[in-house]
């Protein structure tokens, strides 16, 4: 082993030996097709080219896709031919016999001409593929990604959903990492949501869910990761996407781009967008009963509406250096403003008399603002080209400014005076990384280092408007510091053979928080140490199906907002503070799936996971004062066991039916509001999505999705409510599929929908009501251009913060 290798490589990480008996054999006949795919005019490879593969029937056996070398290697069944195609290039027919006699042989493709909008390529590109540890959904496949928003995609993907909020749930749970390209975004880790409804589907290119994250990736994200990838490898030239939108009476006007060229040694890639929507006036309601000496009767109405615009661009810069060095840089930039008001009437009733009531009016104004850039530097080696060194470099920034003003009236018992509300927020971020990749015989080796400096800040202050002036509260301010270290080392090993892949590895992590939380005069200084395992493993059988088994562990730390000790005040009914003695979690993770993705396509995982002293969010109501605190405490045993299932069908050659969806049980053991509880959860959810194919490329869609009663959102006593959610769809395409209409119309049968809330105490039960606009109407125009010859370059690795999750 050399010294790279002997320096990067961790004595506690182990590596998976392979068994004498698969040593270098000549079999009397080849047992696989395997080769390259290149240009015949650059030689350069063509990434992830298609591959047909045939026997005697008019369909494909199997289909399935070359590496980013160009490479690829499937079981020999009874093939006769080949069918090759790629984005830019001309379809080839190879016989099978050929790349039986030449192993390893290449297969060259002719760049079409400017003729090319004259040549159609037949071959069906295949919407899921399953990796040895990631699920791929090719978005470009999906008809309704040329007006959906990529929210509206996500729930299609397998293991990935929506909750009763509308918040994107990975197998079930709310624990995951968002990266764009690989790499992490700030707006990902801010604005994740607002992002997602706002990005259209047309301008990304497909979506990676890593159900059992490997070493390379941070320790923190229960659930898993979500890579979503805005471009992919093209030819010398350029490519690009155009989207303007609307939708009303919610939402509003938007756009998107995505942008990619290269022309000799450079490349780019740019993807970005804007857009401004609203959401009008809705009802809000909550009501509190509780026992005791003194019963009472808590009774809020109220009203709110808000409007929120928002931008995002994104960039990555590629410069070739020779053919070993690469360099790359990526700038993402996003900001957003909101502004919006609620109003609402409070009454307390005993059991005969008010005893408090009061009139609120608060309107409310922010803005945020992130920033990015990286800086990554590879290097390869001339004479082992499995050899891959990558340093790395990331500087985050984030800033928030909110203001809130509150005003009383209809005072009955009831003191508290008007205030205003001040908070500024900052977050900045500066990670350094390096990766070492290497083949050994069959076995892929990868290493790094990281470290990760955080700085987190807050102040917030309230002033109260008394003697005819606002004062500073001193009570009520929120002051803190936060510098956070995160130093980290993995090493992995994958061992791939004819039909099975094996994957390994472990990350050892230790995390250094130091917390001045001033305005409470309390200091928090915490180190978490943690060696974080994974194993899968993966075989691909010559049908087309696979099995995938994999354990991993997950690290969850708790965040600044749950270790605050700082009480707000902002609702006179509710108080809600953190907890600084909060200690990080571990989380044991199993999956297990099957699947096959051929004409017809079916992934089915089953996931059980279990968790010891999980951070809880829970209420207590205190009589003597009459409030409903909230806070957190590590107060759970908790465990999930997971169905999850997806079925693309192919029903007719013009109808497509999509069915995703997933079962979950939970068990929770909790001592929250003190007092033992053994809580039970079943939850549900599926979504049904057909598309029928017209001629002259008109598209018909028709989607439902059911919801059942959920576990609400970070709190252990309570739920939701289920519902149905229903949308129609109609699209055309002309130019030769470059510019797509769409129209498209949500829940026309119901306006609104009632979102319900419901708590339950020691010595109280509480449901909380909102209403939100459910019928909904949009329109879409897409626009695709330009031309394409060779691939542009990609680094290797790069620096992905994903140890704080969604």
């Amino acid at each position: 082993m050399n010294l790279a290798i002997r320096l990067l490589a961790l004595p506690v990480l182990f590596i998976i030996c392979y068994p004498s008996r698969l040593r270098a054999q000549t079999p009397q006949k080849p047992a696989m097709l395997s080769g390259f795919v290149k240009d015949s005019l650059s030689k350069e490879p063509v990434a992830f080219a298609t591959i047909s593969v045939f026997s005697n029937a008019p369909v494909p056996d199997t289909i399935f896709h070359c590496d980013e070398r160009g490479f690829f290697k499937v079981m020999r069944p009874a093939a006769q031919r080949l069918v090759v195609t790629a984005a830019g290039y001309h379809q080839k027919t190879v016989a099978a016999d050929t790349v039986l006699l030449f192993p390893g042989s290449v297969i060259f493709l002719k760049p079409q001409s400017q003729e090319l909008k004259t040549v159609t390529v037949s071959a069906a590109r295949p919407l899921i593929r399953r990796e040895v540890d990631k699920l791929i959904y090719n978005t470009e496949a999906d008809p309704e990604s040329k007006f959906r928003s990529t929210l509206e995609i996500l729930k299609k993907v397998p293991y990935l959903s929506l909750d009763a909020q509308g918040n994107l749930l990975l197998k079930g749970q709310s624990g995951y990492r968002i990266l764009v390209n690989g790499k992490p975004s700030g707006m990902m880790d801010h604005n994740a949501m607002e992002i997602l409804k706002s990005l259209p589907a047309s301008t990304i290119q497909s979506i990676e869910v890593y159900t059992t994250p490997p070493s390379k990736y941070d320790a923190e994200g229960l659930s898993g990761i979500i890579n979503i990838i805005t471009t992919r490898k093209i030819g010398a030239g350029y490519k690009g996407t155009l989207n303007l939108n609307g939708s009303t009476p919610t939402g509003g006007p938007g756009g998107g781009f995505s942008f990619t060229a290269t022309h000799e040694k450079f490349g780019v890639e740019l993807y970005g967008g804007a857009n401004a929507s609203r959401n009008p006036l809705v009802h809000t309601g909550t009501s509190r009963s509780t026992t005791g000496d003194v019963p009472t009767e808590l009774t809020v109405s109220g009203t709110n509406k808000s409007n929120n615009r928002g931008r995002y661009i994104g960039s990555q810069f590629s410069y070739e250096i020779d053919s070993l060095q690469l360099l790359t840089a990526q700038l993402n930039l996003n900001g957003f403003n909101s502004n919006g008001s609620v109003s609402r009437l409070s009454m307390l009733e005993g059991t005969s008399s008010l005893l408090q009531q009061f009139r609120q009016q608060n309107t409310a104004r922010g803005s945020n603002n992130g920033f990015d850039g990286a800086l990554n530097y590879q290097l390869g080696f001339k004479k082992d080209k499995s050899k891959i060194f990558t340093a790395s470099y990331r500087f985050m920034q984030y800033q928030a400014e909110n203001r809130s003003e509150n005003t009383f009236s209809d005072r009955v018992h009831y003191d508290i005076f008007d205030f205003n509300q001040l908070n500024n927020t900052s977050t900045q971020e500066h990670t350094g990384q390096a990766d070492y990749i290497q083949n050994l015989k069959q076995i892929k080796l990868e290493a790094g280092v990281k470290a990760i400096f955080r700085q987190n800040g807050s102040d917030f202050h309230t002033l109260q408007y008394v003697n005819n002036a606002f004062q500073e509260d001193p009570e009520q301010q929120n002051v803190f510091t936060n510098h956070q270290t995160v130093l980290s080392a993995y090493n992995s090993y994958q061992l791939a053979l004819k039909q099975w892949s094996f994957k390994a590895g472990a990350r050892l992590e230790q995390t250094i928080n130091q917390i001045n939380f001033q305005s409470t005069h309390t200091q928090v200084n915490k180190t978490y140490f943690n060696l974080v395992p994974t194993v899968v493993i993966n075989r691909n059988n010559t049908d087309g199906s696979y099995l995938n088994l994999g354990y991993s562990q997950r690290l969850k730390r708790p965040g600044i907002n749950r270790m605050n000790p700082f009480v707000n005040r902002s609702n006179p009914d509710f108080e809600e503070s953190g907890n600084p003695d909060l200690r990080a979690t571990l989380l044991h993770n199993f999956d297990l799936s099957y699947g096959f993705n051929r004409k017809q396509s079916v992934n089915i995982g089953l996931n059980y996971a279990f968790a010891h002293n999980f951070d809880l969010r829970y209420s207590r109501y205190d009589p003597a004062t009459r409030i409903t605190y909230i806070t957190y405490s590590n107060s759970g045993d908790i465990s999930a066991l997971v169905l999850n299932l997806n079925l693309n069908l192919a029903v007719t050659k013009a109808l497509k039916t999509v069915i995703n969806g997933n079962l979950a049980h939970f068990w929770i053991e909790s001592d929250a509001d003190a007092q033992a509880q053994k809580l039970t959860r079943f939850i549900y959810s599926a979504s049904l999505n057909n598309t029928y194919t017209f001629p002259k490329n008109w598209v018909a869609g028709a989607a439902a999705d059911f919801y059942g009663k959920n576990i609400a959102p970070a709190q252990v006593q309570g739920t939701v409510n289920g519902f149905i959610a229903t949308s129609f769809s109609l699209s055309k395409t002309v130019l030769n599929h470059k510019l797509a209409f769409s129209a498209y119309i949500n829940n026309p049968f119901t306006k609104y929908r009632s979102s319900r809330t419901e708590i339950s105490g020691f010595n109280f039960t509480q449901a909380d009501f909102t209403e939100t606009y459910f019928r909904k109407a949009g329109i879409s125009v897409n626009y695709k251009f330009g031309k394409l010859k060779q691939d542009i370059k990609r680094g290797k690795r790069g620096i992905n913060n994903n140890d704080v999750a969604n």
